[in-house]
């Protein structure tokens, strides 16, 4: 993995959304854990972004093999040309929220399990500190090549 590259920064960024997106859905499900009929929510992206990574991977691959180095280009708008759909493609990833219908109910209607939200909580939250850390990581080593880099020639 590139420290240096901006589209695995896009990809960290779009993972910490996803988790923080999961963690507000999770506390919902715990504030809701007495709400009759309340069904449990739940949020997905993880093979959005991991399809995301892939193409673009692949799409690198084409690139090195034909010997072709194009810049990246970033849009601002849909409606903008973008010469690397894989880009585009990652900035459009949102995480989607549903309800999860496969729960079995308690007589209430409310299909939340306080211990199953707090494990999924706690592995959430390990998530997105694994994240952070190597977004810290990642800001410090681009800090340490532009300062080393006056020194070089």
């Amino acid at each position: 993995m590139d420290l240096t590259s901006t589209f695995t920064m896009d990809v960290v960024h779009k993972a910490m959304d996803g988790l923080s997106r999961r963690h507000m859905a999770i506390a919902s499900n715990l504030a809701n854990v007495d709400t009759p009929n309340y069904h449990r929510k739940n949020v997905s992206f993880e093979q959005d972004l991991k399809r995301a990574v892939e193409d673009h991977h692949h799409r690198g691959a084409r690139t090195v093999a034909t010997n072709r180095n194009p810049l990246p280009m970033r849009t601002t708008r849909t409606e903008h040309y973008n010469p690397n759909p894989a880009v585009m493609h990652l900035e459009h990833i949102e995480p989607r929220v549903s309800e999860d219908s496969a729960m079995r109910y308690r007589l209430d209607g409310n299909s939340v399990d306080v211990d199953n939200e707090m494990a999924q909580m706690a592995k959430n939250t390990q998530r997105y500190m694994a994240l952070a850390n190597l977004e810290k990581r990642m800001v410090e080593g681009l800090k340490s090549i532009i300062s080393n880099a006056g020194g070089a020639g």
